[in-house]
């Protein structure tokens, strides 16, 4: 279900406007009264007798047409295939937002304001508005930038920016709710020689498995984000030392298991964790994050592969 809205959602099928269509055949006096009887009605599809689009009729134009003295005596009885634009943009109904994006600027910006017909097995199923399509484009590109600004690109965790937002967040909750917050710095054991040996591709295949089983250690509401390198940090939510030091050894076993990585299997990578505790051992997020940090390094010194609490 959840792919069949995806594909929704990244197709025109997302943009698509019921619009009542007229036959080819229809009186040009009674589309006139279609446009006075919806005001909304930026343009009308014309379809022929098997419900495929062949024109459009632009209401600005055509009431602009009919406005004028006589013009109904006219040309009121002509069929509207007399006046329509036979020349409309048509797309199927599983056509990407991109690639429609695309066919509008190559036909011409004026389509932007007079819309495109979409079909499902070339019948006509309705209308687009190009603002509408304007609108997506204009949301999925500060999504894309949002994502470039506050994600990292290789793990998809939140990054050193996100991460810091949503600290200051969980201590202001922390602050008003008088719980307690548990911060992982979390430093790779053996990280440089995979680089070195394996190379960076396989480097970046195992920070990509370090983060997902990582993220199989923590419960909804926390946060692991990538500091960069081979530095993690966790925010554990209304959290104590105690399920603190119960989450730090899960992420140690679960670190610890062989990575298997194509035709290589890398077995020397384990984690050195420091942690601190808000507001037991700092008043902000900067030393908050700080005595963390001297935490880790504090298990580095010890041994590796092993947690260290923050003493002052």
């Amino acid at each position: 279900m959840a792919t069949e809205d995806h594909t929704a959602h990244s197709t025109v099928e997302s943009l698509l406007k019921t619009v009542p269509a007229v036959h080819e055949d229809e009186s040009c006096r009674k589309v006139l009264e279609n446009f006075h009887e919806d005001k909304k009605l930026y343009a009308l599809p014309v379809v022929n007798n098997k419900n495929r689009p062949v024109g459009m009729i632009l209401r600005l134009e055509f009431t602009e047409l009919f406005s004028k003295p006589y013009s109904i005596e006219l040309k009121g009885k002509k069929p509207i295939s007399t006046l329509m634009d036979s020349t409309p943009i048509i797309v199927d109904i599983k056509t990407s937002i991109e690639d429609v994006a695309r066919i509008v600027l190559d036909a011409g910006i004026h389509h932007m304001v007079s819309g495109f017909i979409v079909t499902k097995d070339k019948a006509y199923v309705g209308m687009a508005n190009g603002y509408d399509l304007l609108n997506e484009i204009t949301h999925r590109k500060q999504k894309h930038l949002f994502g470039l600004a506050h994600f990292d690109q290789l793990t998809g965790l939140p990054n050193r920016t996100l991460l810091l937002d949503r600290l200051n967040q969980a201590i202001s909750v922390s602050n008003r709710a008088s719980r307690a917050i548990s911060l992982l710095f979390i430093d790779l054991d053996g990280f440089k020689p995979v680089n070195d040996t394996y190379g960076h591709a396989a480097g970046d295949r195992l920070l990509k498995e370090v983060a997902t089983r990582m993220l199989s250690c923590l419960r909804e509401g926390d946060t692991a984000a990538r500091m960069g390198g081979d530095e993690f940090v966790v925010i554990l939510l209304e959290s104590d030392l105690d399920r603190a030091i119960l989450v730090a050894n899960r992420i140690l076993e679960v670190l610890r298991v062989p990575y298997e990585l194509g035709k290589k299997t890398i077995s020397s990578i384990s984690a050195s964790i420091g942690m601190a505790e808000y507001p037991e051992h700092a008043d902000s997020s900067d030393t908050l994050l700080t005595a963390a940090d001297n935490a880790m390094y504090d298990a580095k010194k010890n041994g590796k592969d092993r947690f260290a609490v923050f003493t002052q």
